[in-house]
């Protein structure tokens, strides 16, 4: 491990990186528990939930090769770039619908994960 690298920091949240582990510290728990939601359902590879501690979620890096570093060329063929865009479009239909749905259903004293409910529906047009 070269280090710890300083992903993003802001008041609210930051993203640590640590090898090939990231860590999400987060002021807003419901934050983290969405995004663990979609990450649990997303049809495109995503990374594998380590652990959690609040506010502190670990991730593990994406396998696969880097399409590029910000503020370095890209060295990644066109194909894959293709590739990563049509990925990019099916994962924007789907989250946004998602997202809101299970916010909507949680906000309102459903349980989203509930046999038959919204998770069960996104699953199955997987």
């Amino acid at each position: 491990m070269d280090g710890i690298e300083i992903v993003i920091a802001h008041r609210a949240r930051a993203t640590l990186r640590a090898g090939d582990v990231f860590l999400k510290i987060d002021t807003d728990q419901a934050r983290i528990d969405v995004e663990v939601a979609a990450i649990a359902l997303a049809p495109i590879p995503t990374p594998r939930v380590l652990w959690r501690r609040p506010p502190v979620l670990a991730l593990a890096a994406v396998p696969g090769r880097a399409l590029g570093r910000l503020g370095r060329p890209s060295t990644a063929s066109p194909a894959a770039w293709a590739a990563a865009g049509a990925a990019v479009r099916k994962l924007a239909r789907w989250s946004l619908r998602a997202l809101l749905a299970i916010r909507w259903l949680s906000e309102h004293g459903f349980d989203p994960a509930a046999p038959g409910c919204e998770i069960d529906v996104l699953k199955d047009r997987m």
